[in-house]
């Protein structure tokens, strides 16, 4: 019975410590497998000098503003980036414009798996010399062990999106959160 109740103790202390420790982190235990980077705004324009900005959320809710990074990661050719890379690229950001709500986060990062099996939408060239403004989020894609670019939408000189039906309301969350930044540029005209 001693021997029962000394291992009861030394289990309840444990289990005490780690929750504590867990508390103390700051984190949500969902959270920590997610990536770096959970969605994307990117823009690019090459008319008149370049121009590279935008914003990253990432696992915290934090949206996170670049604007002409030097030394910037861009995928390989099939959308893939390393997790060195996404964060490396995050750490390039300069600025919190804002904060979007854990539950906001998840909910929209949860779509994420099956919108990657939408069909990609090429409209073909909208504008000229406008600019091209690309919506995304990032996937772990075990097969190949890096992350992957999921596309949402393109806008501006080039005009794509993807057609899975939960992608309008996730590249509205995004817009919403985008024109709380100085680092968005999205023509809504089609």
């Amino acid at each position: 019975m001693k021997r029962f109740l000394s291992i009861s103790i030394l289990l309840t202390a444990f289990l005490l410590i780690t929750s504590c420790m867990k508390e103390n982190c700051g984190c949500d235990e969902k959270m920590v497998s997610y990536p770096p980077v959970l969605f994307q705004y990117e823009y690019y324009n090459y008319a008149w000098g370049f121009r590279h900005h935008g914003f990253m959320i990432d696992a915290h809710g934090n949206v996170n503003g670049f604007s002409q990074p030097e030394n910037w990661v861009s995928p390989d050719s099939m959308g893939f980036i390393s997790k060195s890379d996404l964060e490396h690229n995050l750490a390039l950001c300069d600025t919190v414009s804002t904060t979007v709500s854990d539950l906001e986060v998840q909910t929209n990062y949860r779509r994420i798996e099956s919108i990657r099996g939408g069909k990609i939408f090429d409209h073909g060239q909208f504008m000229a010399d406008a600019g091209t403004g690309v919506l995304s989020a990032w996937y772990w894609n075990k097969r190949i062990g890096k992350y992957e670019s999921v596309f949402l939408m393109s806008n501006g000189d080039i005009f794509k999106e993807n057609s899975h039906p939960d992608v309008k309301a996730m590249v509205d969350w995004l817009k919403r959160i985008g024109e709380k930044t100085d680092r968005f540029y999205w023509f809504d005209g089609k």
